[in-house]
């Protein structure tokens, strides 16, 4: 059995397992979300965020001249990071890839995989990029099983003896 993870920008514009049964059939019994977004048909990340107070990533969002996001360095240990040691949130703030700013803003043109393949989700409690709340709302609209770990946005990192359970039990 492949249980499939997501973690917030990494890997929310793709092409839902569901809308490849030949894949879903063969490979994937499982996803789990940590700390992520999963959006529904028709709708956007920004539309998502729209939902629930801004605890910090959008004031620390910076565009650059071709349109894609970063979040302003000296923000992203609090914003992103916390919960990680100093050193570690400043490298990943100096490392961190941009998003497109477009994509907050397209909205998802397949059915989500959660609709029909059974799922998990890790809430982050003290996470500043994505409103817990707001992962609350995306858990229970998914009938997920929930998690929630008194961690930030980075849980994956700094709760990582965590993830790996939850992902183990997901793919049993």
């Amino acid at each position: 059995m492949r249980s499939r993870g997501r973690s917030s920008w990494s890997d929310t514009r793709t092409e839902a397992p569901s809308s490849r049964p030949q894949q879903r059939q063969s490979n994937v019994k499982s996803l789990v979300y940590v700390a992520a977004f999963a959006p529904d048909s028709n709708e956007a990340l920004g539309a998502l965020l729209q939902r629930y107070p801004d605890l910090g990533l959008g004031k620390a969002l910076a565009p650059d001249a071709a349109g894609f996001l970063y979040i302003d360095a000296a923000k992203y240990p609090e914003v992103f990071a916390n919960g990680l040691p100093p050193t570690q949130a400043r490298a990943f703030a100096t490392a961190q890839k941009p998003i497109a700013g477009s994509a907050l803003g397209e909205p998802l043109t397949v059915a989500p995989a959660w609709k029909t393949v059974p799922s998990w989700y890790v809430v982050a409690t003290q996470d500043r990029a994505i409103n817990p709340e707001l992962e609350r709302f995306m858990a229970k609209r998914m009938n997920a099983r929930v998690t929630e770990l008194p961690a930030g946005h980075l849980v994956f990192i700094s709760r990582a003896q965590d993830i790996a359970r939850i992902i183990e039990s997901a793919s049993q």
